[in-house]
């Protein structure tokens, strides 16, 4: 569990890990629930132990792939 704040830390404040993945129930996800700045880009990628993970949110649906903010669409 404790691996598993520090990753939502690194997102933004962690605030709970769901129950699957505390139990390790999903083998290749881990499921957070974060507080992020949505004034601020959203973090797409991390490195950890040179592995690099995706990170995808939930209920954002106007996440701009361009620049990692809320609240428009990339243009194109």
């Amino acid at each position: 569990p404790e691996g598993v704040h520090f990753i939502g830390n690194r997102i933004g404040k962690t605030v709970k890990v769901d129950k699957n993945t505390l139990f390790q129930e999903r083998g290749k996800y881990a499921r957070v629930c974060v507080e992020v700045e949505l004034s601020k880009p959203l973090l797409a990628m991390f490195e950890l132990k040179d592995l690099v993970y995706k990170v995808e949110y939930e209920g954002l649906h106007m996440l701009c792939r361009n620049c990692g903010r809320f609240g428009h669409y990339p243009e194109g």
